[in-house]
């Protein structure tokens, strides 16, 4: 096929189960062109929060309640000494947005304007630079590259280096864990842990940009950031054996007639060589939100929001890791330099 035409037929198909990141790889080596590969993309990102396929599934006898508690005390051990033992690093978050277009009628300055719907297409594209450093994660604006930088959705993702590994296993700890299933990921099993948080537990906040919170004297739009406090379920997927952690989701539970009606990440975790050493850092991370609109361009009021709903999803992969810091060497006087 051609690449328009892969791409065509691709954006027929809807998944029923989740496709992996492993699989993904592989089919993605067999597209022709950019626009088959990023529908391909498109169509594995939509599929993230479904069940993976029974091929990937292990039979395995369900554990105990001594051998959960002990999977969870390797969790959390892992959870407290992982970002410990994260190097000061500077990585690279490249990014690839989807936007639909809902139907709807907007005012703009021609008058009214009639919109007709158009699917999840991709809107932009950004590269980041992220870094690591004292335990904290810092996004250096200036030092992106691409016409699209910052132009992406509204959607606001952050904390894979750590703060959302930290901050989901605290808060699941306080909430509900249940035993999920076990799965195969090339020569590793894994197992799968379900968790429930809710709202009086939760310390997971849902971050978007932006919505009208009125209007100044000159009668131009006061943009505000939608920050609220949210509860959460999910899964965490990891190796029983020291407790790492290779795959996470976090789903949004929000209220009825909410401003943002669906928000939820997938962040995916793999062994990275940084100086010589092997670490597990974030690889590939996937946002998806969803909110109701009432004008173009991701400007919402709080008052008059009940129109049509409109879906953001971002797709990040992290790479180009090295340290942060620097090499000294010292030479003392009666040695001669060569």
């Amino acid at each position: 096929m051609t690449d328009a035409d892969a791409a065509q037929q691709l954006a027929r198909f809807e998944l029923t189960e989740r496709l992996s990141g492993e699989r993904l790889v592989r089919l993605a080596a067999t597209m022709p062109g950019e626009k088959s590969h990023q529908a391909l993309l498109l169509l594995a990102d939509q599929s993230a929060f479904l069940d993976p396929p029974a091929a990937e599934l292990v039979a395995d006898a369900t554990p105990g309640p001594a051998a959960t508690r002990q999977m969870l005390v390797q969790i959390v051990n892992y959870v407290n000494t992982t970002i410990r033992q994260l190097p000061n690093l500077i990585a690279s978050r490249t990014i690839i947005g989807f936007e639909d277009r809902p139907q709807e009628d907007a005012l703009e300055a021609t008058g009214i304007v009639s919109y007709s719907f158009q699917p999840l297409h991709v809107v932009g594209k950004s590269v980041e630079t992220i870094t690591f450093r004292d335990r904290k994660e810092l996004v250096d604006e200036h030092a992106g590259k691409g016409q699209d930088q910052g132009k992406i959705g509204g959607m606001i993702t952050t904390g894979e280096f750590g703060p959302i590994l930290s901050t989901v296993v605290a808060d699941a700890l306080k909430g509900k864990i249940t035993w999920g299933r076990w799965e195969q990921r090339t020569a590793v099993r894994l197992a799968v842990f379900n968790y429930s948080v809710p709202d009086e537990k939760s310390n997971y906040r849902v971050k978007y940009c932006c919505v009208v919170g009125g209007y100044d004297s000159n009668r131009q739009p006061e943009l505000q950031l939608f920050d609220e406090r949210a509860g959460y379920h999910g899964e965490i997927e990891f190796d029983p054996a020291n407790g790492t952690i290779y795959r996470m989701t976090i789903k949004a539970i929000l209220p009825p007639h909410s401003l943002v009606s669906d928000a939820g990440v997938v962040v995916e975790y793999a062994p990275i060589e940084i100086g010589g050493k092997s670490y597990i850092c974030p690889a590939r991370s996937i946002s998806i939100l969803e909110a109701h609109t009432t004008q173009q361009r991701a400007m919402y009021s709080k008052a008059n929001y009940q129109g049509p709903v409109k879906t953001f999803l971002n797709d990040a992969v992290f790479g180009e890791y090295r340290r942060f810091g620097s090499e000294t060497r010292i030479l003392t006087g009666e040695n001669q330099t060569p």
